[in-house]
């Protein structure tokens, strides 16, 4: 098998013996031979797998022990009998594909965790233990002894929670992560500690916990402006009445919430929360999708006239027949010609000849010629 870069090959023999071949040096040696063999090689092999995200680290099995592997020193083997199925970001996940095959209908879902078993390298303990127990520079100087993506990103994550923004923002930057500079960027200019804790518990999707420091801190338009930007309209809506917010906030949670039964299919319960925020083209789909043609008749004299959709609930009264309806919405966004042609369709001609005459329409004559014969 080829490692992520496509530079090295690993070959187990049928005999066990685990060999590795430079393929980037071929045609670069002074006999021009091929791919160079390196000075690795293990017995008792039977599973091999490369990193997914870094050329150099591999890990394989050899008889009931795991080994990984960084360049061609190994760390401290692990005791594991479980076919190798990926490696990635320092973490080996392993399938203990022996007990699977004795009950494979049932082990899986009865031991999920015996089953599927995680791994994780040496350097990615060691971090974690020196990020729990050691100065954060420390842990700092380790991981740029011992540097992958992984590593970075554990270093960014625990700097934030110790809001050591200096180190949080170097990790970042090492880690390639443009958006958690931004966010210490932003956190940088916030005055307020509490503040910033609230914005690394929400960074972390600690979201109870971050909306808690908000109104502990007195900053409920805060809580608010989170819960908005989660989606959570039902709470937005509870902490707008115990107090904060405006119309306009609870005019979009409303409609927000409309929105949410809307795309379930219930239809009732959207038109009530389309209703108190007032949202009266949602009002209209609503109840034309459930026949409420009462309340799409007080929708008539409730929109102010030239309302862009009131041409749509003309010709939502027009699809069901309903002609004196549809009339005066089309009369009201300012549309006299379809309202005569609504009238023509729906055979309506008494008051087809009415609108006509009042508005100066020439042509309903032909109209009418045409559709008499």
């Amino acid at each position: 098998s080829l490692n992520c870069s496509s530079t090295k090959m690993s070959v187990i023999e049928i005999n066990g013996v685990l060999t590795l071949f430079d393929i980037d040096a071929a045609g670069k040696t002074t006999t021009n031979e091929g791919a160079v063999k390196l000075p690795i090689e293990r017995k008792d092999c039977w599973n091999l797998v490369w990193s997914r995200d870094n050329p150099d680290l591999f890990a394989c099995m050899e008889k009931s022990r795991m080994y990984v592997f960084r360049g061609h020193h190994p760390e401290e083997p692990v005791a594991s009998s479980c076919y190798l199925c990926d490696f990635k970001d320092l973490c080996i996940t392993a399938c203990n594909l022996d007990a699977v095959m004795s009950e494979p209908d049932t082990y899986l879902r009865d031991n999920p965790e015996e089953g599927i078993v995680s791994f994780e390298t040496k350097s990615l303990r060691d971090t974690k233990e020196l990020l729990a127990t050691t100065p954060m520079s420390e842990a700092y100087t380790f991981v740029e002894d011992n540097p992958h993506p992984r590593l970075w990103r554990l270093l960014a994550e625990a700097a934030l929670e110790q809001l050591d923004f200096n180190v949080a923002d170097k990790a970042f930057v090492r880690y390639q992560d443009y958006q958690g500079i931004q966010f210490v960027k932003r956190l940088k200019v916030m005055t307020s500690k509490d503040q910033q804790r609230a914005e690394v518990e929400s960074y972390f999707n600690r979201f109870a916990e971050a909306e808690r420091i908000y109104m502990q801190m007195d900053k409920r338009d805060l809580a608010i402006s989170l819960r908005m930007r989660l989606g959570d309209w039902f709470r937005v809506v509870q902490l707008i009445n115990s107090g904060g917010g405006n119309d306009d906030m609870i005019a979009k949670a409303w409609s927000n919430i409309g929105e949410y039964y809307a795309d379930r299919q219930k239809w009732n319960k959207a038109k009530r929360y389309f209703t108190k925020a007032k949202n009266f083209e949602k009002v209209a789909d609503c109840a034309y999708v459930v026949d409420d043609y009462e309340t799409l008749t007080s929708l008539l004299n409730t929109v102010p006239e030239g309302t862009p959709w009131l041409k749509k609930l003309g010709q939502k009264f027009q699809s069901v027949g309903l002609c004196e309806e549809a009339v005066k919405a089309f009369l009201r966004f300012g549309d006299p010609k379809a309202a005569i042609d609504c009238c023509v369709l729906l055979n309506q001609w008494d008051l087809g000849v009415k609108l006509a005459e009042e508005h100066k329409f020439e042509q309903i004559q032909g109209l009418f010629s045409k559709y008499a014969t």
